[in-house]
């Protein structure tokens, strides 16, 4: 899948750069996720896409989600770092 970035460039949707962006933003939080939360996060994350069966996906659409995730996981600060810090 294709992922139609803010300046309207196409990029692979790689699911390592949004582990490394919950990461980040756990990190900054102080609330470090184990590899085990951020694997299970991005499973579902990457389920979620998957399921919409498109050729491409807005990053916007991919950071909602992320952010739904998150916090569907119990990490609402985490959430909000991310929802903050990736805009």
């Amino acid at each position: 899948m294709k992922v139609v970035k803010k300046d309207g460039r196409l990029q692979e949707f790689d699911i390592n750069k949004i582990k490394t962006s919950i990461m980040r933003a756990s990190d900054d939080l102080n609330e470090p996720l184990n590899t085990s939360d951020i694997d299970n996060i991005a499973h579902s994350i990457e389920d979620k896409i998957k399921k919409y069966n498109r050729y491409s996906m807005e990053a916007l659409e991919i950071h909602q989600i992320v952010v739904e995730e998150l916090k569907n996981n119990g990490f609402q600060h985490i959430a909000k770092a991310y929802d903050e810090g990736t805009k």
